[in-house]
């Protein structure tokens, strides 16, 4: 994972799909005691909105209705704790859920959860080990479709290409249909996706109406742009921007501000008295800012034409603008791809 999945656990964990890992943990791991449903499903409720603090204490009451020895609950605090950037809680989370575990359906998940967290390390040794738990969950329960998968990535993270072919093609033999179908034909086709930061996929409606999505913008270079309008080296910032968007076609480099306001009315008299006539989106939820693990404004995200992360800007530099780091990079990464097409 990059920084979790800080950066680095949501994505990392869920390193192809935010899904995977709660879709296991959530699906086939049931809980029996009537007394303790209440909670464990307002858990997954709070996990499912990513509510990381809420879902670990919901899952720690269910948990304690069962002695402290529920292995799906434990699971799920896993994922919760990992969420939250607690790697060391997340993994004695995960060892406990493997203690207290009950089939081999509830050792393969606490298992599947540890090798999520991990890969999302995204360290040499780690990977090893992490390759090691998805191997094991696969021992303990070999019809699981999604662990032969997130072995495969494991196993392309380390450069095992030929192994990871295996794998791949036995979650296909297991789920042909699965919702993850698409995605191991496209690892099947390119093992490199599961190498690089491919940038998490997105569809936004602009203040002007369009309809903006990653795949859409296919060949070109893309900048998101995460601002507020109460963010002052973010309002200083406007002016260079408007010069990178004259200076870049836009059939080249897409600029996409996505603001974090949430007053609407603020924000949209500001875009429209700077003329800020680029791709212009407001996510006050923080949707795409949980997406892309953003912490900080401004936060310039550059993603190349394959749409792989080229790069992640943050925050001031008393030597040098934001805005001219980013002007760096582009300058740098054009010059590259005309330089492919001579």
């Amino acid at each position: 994972m990059s920084e979790l999945w800080r950066r680095g656990i949501l994505s990392a964990i869920f390193f192809f799909s935010p899904g995977l890992a709660t879709a296991q943990v959530q699906e086939k791991s049931a809980v029996d005691d009537p007394a303790m449903r209440p909670d464990y499903q307002q858990g997954k409720s709070a996990l499912a909105a990513q509510k990381y603090e809420e879902a670990v204490k919901a899952f720690k009451k269910a948990n304690k209705l069962q002695n402290d020895a529920c292995s799906p609950c434990l699971t799920q605090i896993a994922y919760a704790q990992a969420g939250m950037g607690d790697t060391r809680g997340a993994l004695n989370s995960a060892e406990k859920a493997l203690a207290a575990a009950k089939s081999n359906e509830q050792r393969a998940d606490a298992h599947a959860i540890k090798g999520d967290i991990l890969l999302g390390e995204n360290d040499e040794k780690k990977r090893a080990e992490a390759e090691a738990e998805y191997r094991a969950a696969i021992q303990q329960n070999s019809q699981d479709a999604e662990n032969h998968l997130k072995l495969a990535v494991a196993l392309i993270k380390e450069v095992k290409d030929t192994e990871a072919k295996t794998e791949l093609n036995e979650y296909l033999k297991l789920a042909p249909d699965g919702k993850y179908a698409g995605y191991a034909h496209m690892l099947l086709q390119n093992p490199r996706r599961a190498r690089e930061e491919y940038a998490p996929e997105f569809s936004v409606t602009t203040i002007r109406g369009e309809t903006v999505s990653l795949n859409g913008l296919a060949g070109k270079f893309v900048v998101l742009d995460f601002w507020a309008t109460w963010c002052p080296p973010c309002r200083a910032s406007v002016g260079e921007l408007k010069e990178l968007t004259r200076k870049y076609p836009r059939d080249k480099v897409v600029l996409i501000s996505v603001s974090a306001d949430k007053e609407e009315d603020k924000w949209r008299d500001f875009v429209a008295k700077k003329d800020m006539d680029w791709y212009q989106y407001r996510d006050p939820a923080g949707t795409i800012q949980r997406t892309y693990g953003i912490h900080a404004f401004p936060t310039y995200i550059v993603i190349d034409t394959e749409g792989i992360i080229r790069q992640r800007i943050v925050g001031e530099n008393p030597q040098q603008s934001i805005v001219a780091r980013l002007k760096t990079t582009l300058a740098t990464l054009t010059a590259d791809k005309g330089k492919q097409s001579d």
